[in-house]
């Protein structure tokens, strides 16, 4: 059996932390190793950590000043000594066959697998899942592994993914601690860049992703953070234009992020105005560019170039989505 590590980074995780600790434990798959690394954490976490530590020798802990999960993947990337790893939170679950299921579909000639998964809101009730096809894509075919994960919103997380600790050494791929978010999804595409076998999706839905009312996606989302969100996406679109992918697909996740932080950020005004000085940005939201009726209704509206008109129309998207109205 390969060995496969798992790294979590926990920061006062006092409350979910010996959960998540348990079912990467409790994995049907037993060559393991699992790093937990203490971000500082004020609470009660590591001595949690240190307890299920002396119950099972395959739990490595660490402490080190609080830096962020980042810098504390990046720690447990330098620790690690699986052929494998993979990613979990410190509030979050794993199913007991994941990692086995993952390992099993990680053949000779395949350099990433992903899974899907489910997300379980505050009060513990499933609020959807996130499932993807069962299917192979040759190298040459990356970009159409790409979009397909990045239309089941399955693309940027790291924890639902399996790496090749190889290519991340002989790559020297880590978390960019530099940004405040988004250091996952740049991890992911860095990673893609250094494939050279063949990448996989499984139709099984594996990881349980717990919303947080006080987590980082939650309050930065109130932030202004649409220019992170485009400059983190030129990253992967440097990567398409070097492999001389088609586009397409790109253009589809800049509408999506444009359409999703029109409706979260309160800063309207601020994103409409960045979208009207970036001229790519522009030929990119046009409406011939789109595929589907709601992105070309919402591209028009910003071809106007008219704040009302936009901040109307962002309004009535906003009032269907909490109506859950299906486009």
């Amino acid at each position: 059996m390969s060995l496969v590590t798992i790294i979590l980074p926990a920061y006062n995780a006092e409350k979910t932390i010996a959960r998540a600790i348990q079912s990467a434990r409790c994995q049907e798959y037993s060559d393991l190793e699992i790093i937990v690394i203490d971000d500082g954490s004020s609470d009660s976490t590591l001595n949690i950590c240190n307890a299920l530590a002396d119950k099972d020798n395959r739990l490595k802990i660490w402490h080190i000043n609080n830096s962020g999960p980042g810098a504390a993947r990046n720690y447990g990337l330098s620790q690690a000594k699986g052929e494998f790893i993979c990613f979990m939170d410190a509030d979050d679950e794993m199913s007991p066959t994941m990692i086995s299921q993952l390992v099993s579909n990680m053949q000779d000639d395949t350099d990433l697998v992903a899974c899907g998964y489910k997300v379980r809101s505050n009060n513990g009730d499933y609020a959807f899942e996130q499932k993807l096809d069962d299917k192979s894509y040759p190298n040459n075919r990356l970009y159409e592994f790409i979009e397909n994960l990045q239309e089941a919103k399955a693309f940027n997380p790291l924890w639902n993914k399996i790496f090749r600790r190889s290519i991340i050494n002989d790559n020297n791929i880590k978390m960019d601690t530099t940004v405040d978010m988004g250091e996952d999804y740049l991890f992911v595409v860095d990673y893609c860049a250094h494939t050279t076998l063949s990448l996989k999706t499984i139709d099984k839905i594996l990881y349980c992703y717990h919303l947080s009312p006080n987590g980082l996606q939650v309050t930065a989302n109130k932030d202004e953070n649409y220019i992170r969100r485009i400059s983190q996406l030129n990253r992967l679109r440097k990567l398409f234009e070097y492999k001389n992918y088609p586009l397409d697909s790109l253009n589809s996740e800049y509408m999506r992020v444009t359409y999703t932080s029109l409706i979260e950020d309160i800063e309207t005004n601020n994103i409409i105005t960045y979208i009207q000085q970036t001229k790519y940005l522009k030929t990119v939201l046009s409406p011939s560019r789109q595929k589907s009726f709601k992105y070309k209704v919402f591209a028009f509206a910003l071809s106007t170039n008219n704040s009302f008109v936009i901040k109307t129309l962002t309004g009535i998207f906003l009032a269907a989505k909490r109506k859950k109205f299906k486009w």
